[in-house]
Formats: C-alpha cells, structure tokens, sequence
C-alpha cells in the first residue's frame, strides 16, 4: 500500500509540474506573439505618420487649408448615399442639375460618390483597345469615356483613371493593362467564337 501512495504521489507530482511547465511555455509564448504584434502596428503608424507630415510647398498651419469645392448637389448625393437624407426629401435632385456634355476626369474618391450612378470597371489595355470587365471591345470610346481620359493615366493614380459620364449616368474605373488585347484574346479562346 506504500508504494501505491507513493506512485500516486509521483504521479500528481509529476502532472503539477508538467502543468506548470506547459503553462509557463504558452504565456511567454501568446506573451512575444503580442509584443510582436504590438510593435507591427506601431511601425505600421510611424510610417503612416510619416506620410502625413507636411512638406515645404504646403500651405502653413495658420493659413487654412484649401478644399476643392464640392457643389450643393453633390454634397447632398453623398449625404443620401451614406444615409443622413432620405431619399424623397432631398431638395434639389441630380436631374435638376444641369449635365456635362462630355465624360470628364474625377478624382478616385469621387468614384460612385454620385447617388443613382452606376460604377463600371474597364480595361485599357497598351494598344489602345478599350473593353469591359468581360473583355468585351467598349465601341464608341469617345462617347462612353472621352478619348482625352485615356491619356490622362497619372494623374491621381499611376495605373488608373477615373471618369464620369453624366449623361449616361455613370462612373468609369479604367485600369491599365500592359498586355494588348490579343494577348488576352489567346489567353481567353472563348472570346473568339461568333455568336
């Protein structure tokens, strides 16, 4: 009976320890886990902080800063579209407004700002075709973006352009692709049927 107490008293001994072990080992473990995350996101701020500081061509902090003007309509688009205005009871609407004639360029966080504009996604691709998220060829280019946006590359964003057409009601995304569009076409055989 002796060495049946003392086998027990191994035993409990031995898990205690063991427990205590395994426990210590998974706090330093989630402990560094944390610490690293904790430093990724302090070095990811720093950086983003950086950014933010002003360069010598900005205007000083006691001049106030200059916005581009946003017009009532549109102002009153993006409260609806967020949720502040209801729908019916907005005042004036965007038909009352009068539309551009041409597609023209907008700046990437004006994309689907307008309130009943569609978004499309296109491609422009290095020979020049223009085509849609199907790859589908965009016929009349002129018409649809304004053959001037697709010169415009650079602008705000290195790979993209963004256009709206008011009289078709809505706003282009158009990325450029380095591939022509034959080579998309034999990478994608399907296009090529006639239907």
């Amino acid at each position: 009976m002796n060495s049946n107490i003392t086998h027990l008293t191994a035993f409990l001994v031995g898990v205690t320890a063991g427990g205590a072990l395994a426990w210590e080992f998974a706090r330093k473990k989630y402990e560094r886990i944390a610490e690293e995350e904790i430093n990724s996101v302090k070095e990811t701020y720093a950086q983003r902080k950086a950014v933010v500081v002003k360069s010598a061509d900005e205007p000083a902090a006691s001049e106030p800063a200059q916005h581009p003007k946003e017009s009532v309509l549109d102002y009153a688009a993006k409260l609806r579209h967020e949720g502040y205005l209801p729908k019916e009871d907005t005042g004036k609407k965007e038909e009352d407004a009068p539309p551009v004639d041409k597609p023209y360029i907008i700046s990437p966080e004006e994309f689907g700002e307008m309130y009943g504009y569609e978004q499309i996604s296109l491609t422009y691709y290095s020979d020049g075709s223009l085509a849609d998220e199907n790859d589908e060829l965009v016929e009349d280019a002129d018409e649809v973006v304004g053959l001037d946006s697709l010169t415009r590359f650079g602008e705000y964003e290195e790979d993209s352009v963004f256009v709206r057409n008011d009289a078709l009601r809505c706003d282009y995304e158009i990325l450029a692709d380095q591939r022509t569009y034959a080579e998309v076409l034999k990478e994608k055989p399907y296009l090529h049927r006639k239907e």
